[in-house]
C-alpha cells in the first residue's frame, strides 16, 4: 500500500512521521496518509474514503475545501500573498468585525497559531501587572510553550502536583506556573487569598475540550472574574476551540463572563493558519509599546481573506445553530446505544463536539477523566476507522461536526458505533 510506503519514508526523516505530536497517534490500525479532502470526507493515497470527525482538531467548521472560502483566498492571492509592511485594509476590516462580535474585544492583534496567541496573552498579563505567576487549570491545553505546558493530561499520581508535558521546560516555569482543579471555585478563592498579589494572569479554556469536554459551572467562571478583578490579575479565556464553533461571539457571551483577554483561532479561518489576541484597550495598547509581539506571517492576507469569508458564511447560514442541534442528536443516539447494551461508557460534549469515554459518572474536572479505559477507546477508534469513520484515536480527545455533516452521516456513525460497541461489550 502507498500509505505504508510513504509512512516508512517519513519515519526515516521526520520524527515519529508527524509534524505535531498528536498526529503521531493517528496511524493505527494502519498508517494514515491523506491525499485530499472535501465536505466532511477525507481520502487517503490508497483511495479509501472516510467521514471525517477529526476535522484537523476542529478548525474545519464549514467543511473541507469550502468553495466560497477558497475563492476568497484565491482572489487575495492574485492581489498579493504577503506584504510585510504597514497595515492593509483587510486587516482593519477583519479586526473591526472581531471587535463587533467578541464581547471582550476592544483591540485586536493577529498571529498565526493558538500557541502564539496564548504565549503573548500571558506576556501581556505579566507586563500589565508587573507580576510573574500564572494560574492554569488541570486538563486545559494552551499550546506548547513553557508557560503552560503543564498538567494537560497528568497521570493520576501526579494530579495536584506540577507535571510537565515535555522535557526541556525551564525550571523558572515550574516556579511561576500554578495549577488548580477546574470547576473548584473555593480552591481558587483560597489560592488567591494567599497568592493573589503575585498573580499576573489566570488562563483557562472556558470549556476544556482538550480532554473531551468539561462544561463549566457558571458560578466557577464568575468566581474567577470576581477574584481576578479584586486582585488586579488578568483573566484570559482561551477560546481557540470554542469561539465561532460554539458561538460566533464566543462562549463568554452565553456564560455571561467577560475576560480581559481572549485568544481565538481555529474555526474562524476554516482551516487556514490564523489566530488572534483580543482584549481590553488598556492592556492591548501595550503591544508594540513596550511588549514585543512579532511575526513575519502575522495578519497574513490569505488567511484573513479566509476569516472574512468564513464569518460571512457563519452569519448568513446559521451554521452554528445547525451543527449544535446535530451534535445533540449524536449524543442522544450514542447514549441510547450505551444504555441498550449496558456498556460502562458515557458521552460528553457541548454543541457540535462530542466524545465517547469508557467510564461512568458526571464530569466536573480532570479527576473524573483520568481513569477512563484508554485502551478500550483505542480499539473502538480502530474498528470505527475500518468502517470508514475517522477521528483521532487519542482517548482524551473529541469528535467535531461541520456544516457538511448530515443526518446520513449520523445514521452511518450510529450504526457503526452500535456494531463496534456490541463487539467490545
Amino acid at each position: 500500500m502507498r500509505s505504508t510506503e510513504i509512512y516508512e519514508r517519513a519515519s526515516r526523516i521526520i520524527p515519529k512521521a508527524a509534524q505535531t505530536g498528536l498526529r503521531a497517534e493517528t496511524h493505527y490500525p494502519y498508517p494514515f496518509v491523506p491525499e485530499k479532502a472535501y465536505g466532511c470526507k477525507m481520502v487517503d493515497v490508497d483511495g479509501r474514503e472516510y467521514t471525517d470527525y477529526h476535522l484537523a482538531f476542529g478548525p474545519i467548521l464549514l467543511g473541507h475545501n469550502h468553495p466560497e472560502v477558497n475563492d476568497a483566498v484565491k482572489e487575495q492571492i492574485d492581489e498579493g500573498v504577503l506584504y510585510g509592511a504597514g497595515v492593509c485594509e483587510l486587516e482593519v476590516e477583519v479586526a473591526e468585525k472581531l471587535v463587533e462580535l467578541i464581547p471582550s474585544a476592544e483591540m485586536v492583534n493577529f498571529v498565526n497559531s493558538g500557541t502564539e496567541a496564548t504565549y503573548h496573552a500571558i506576556r501581556l498579563s505579566r507586563a500589565y501587572t508587573e507580576r510573574e505567576v500564572v494560574v492554569k487549570f488541570e486538563g486545559c491545553y494552551h499550546g506548547w510553550h513553557d508557560y503552560v505546558a503543564f498538567n494537560v493530561s497528568p497521570p493520576e499520581d501526579m494530579m495536584g502536583k506540577i507535571y510537565p508535558q515535555s522535557k526541556g521546560i525551564l525550571k523558572a516555569a515550574y516556579e511561576t506556573t500554578k495549577v488548580l482543579p477546574f470547576n473548584d471555585g473555593e480552591a481558587f478563592r483560597e489560592f488567591m487569598a494567599e497568592h493573589g498579589d503575585e498573580v499576573a494572569g489566570v488562563i483557562l479554556e472556558p470549556i476544556p475540550h482538550s480532554v473531551g469536554a468539561i462544561v463549566p459551572e457558571k458560578k466557577f467562571l464568575k468566581t474567577l472574574r470576581e477574584e481576578t478583578k479584586s486582585y488586579g490579575s488578568v483573566l484570559i479565556f482561551d477560546e481557540i476551540i470554542t469561539a465561532f464553533r460554539h458561538n460566533i461571539h464566543g462562549v463568554q457571551e452565553e456564560f455571561g463572563v467577560t475576560p480581559d483577554i481572549t485568544t481565538i483561532g481555529k474555526s474562524m479561518g476554516n482551516g487556514f493558519p490564523v489566530a488572534a489576541i483580543v482584549g481590553r484597550r488598556e492592556i492591548m495598547s501595550m503591544i508594540h509599546n513596550g511588549v514585543l509581539v512579532s511575526g513575519t506571517y502575522s495578519g497574513h492576507p490569505a488567511a484573513l481573506a479566509a476569516v472574512k469569508k468564513t464569518i460571512e458564511v457563519l452569519e448568513r447560514d446559521s451554521v452554528v445553530e445547525y451543527i449544535s442541534d446535530l451534535g445533540e442528536e449524536y449524543r442522544k443516539a450514542l447514549n441510547d446505544i450505551i444504555e441498550d447494551l449496558g456498556i460502562e461508557a458515557r458521552v460528553v460534549g457541548y454543541k457540535s463536539i462530542f466524545a465517547l469515554q469508557f467510564a461512568r459518572g458526571e464530569v466536573r474536572s480532570y479527576a473524573d477523566i483520568v481513569g477512563i479505559d484508554r485502551e478500550r477507546f483505542r480499539r473502538f477508534a480502530a474498528e470505527m476507522r475500518k468502517r470508514g469513520i475517522f477521528f483521532t484515536p487519542n482517548p482524551l480527545k473529541r469528535c467535531h461536526l461541520s456544516a457538511k455533516h448530515t443526518e446520513k452521516e449520523m445514521e452511518e456513525f450510529v450504526h457503526s458505533a452500535r456494531e463496534v460497541l456490541k463487539s467490545l461489550a
